[in-house]
């Protein structure tokens, strides 16, 4: 086909290199990475402080070693008390049962040594 310009060039564009050019200016793009790098370490730095510094208020508090050891020795004798009362209640449950299972016993033998065999 036949070239319809009236001054044909002999085809510049051809010969040319032609590559993509960003849209963005390349400082833009750098301002715009650092940003995001800015974000991601401070939203970084606020985790990790969160995370060390926000269980504090579970800690213990610091007191002195005598009040300490009155505390410890206070908790050792109410779990002392505590497993004494316990031992006591299953022994007088394991005897109540004993018991029960005496007198369902002596139930079953007068119920049938004490029926009358022609009674109505």
């Amino acid at each position: 086909m036949a070239d319809t310009r009236r001054y044909a060039h002999p085809h510049r564009d051809t010969q040319r290199a032609f590559e993509l050019q960003p849209v963005r200016s390349r400082a833009w793009r750098w301002g715009v990475a650092l940003a995001w790098t800015a974000a991601a370490a401070s939203a970084g730095a606020g985790l990790t402080a969160w995370a060390l510094y926000a269980g504090d208020a579970g800690q213990c508090p610091a007191v002195a070693p005598d009040v300490l050891q009155t505390r410890l020795s206070n908790a050792e004798l109410a779990l002392e008390q505590e497993r004494a009362e316990r031992s006591a209640l299953q022994k007088a449950a394991d005897a109540a049962q004993a018991e029960t299972v005496k007198l369902q016993a002596d139930l079953v033998f007068l119920r049938n040594h004490g029926a009358r065999p022609n009674a109505r």
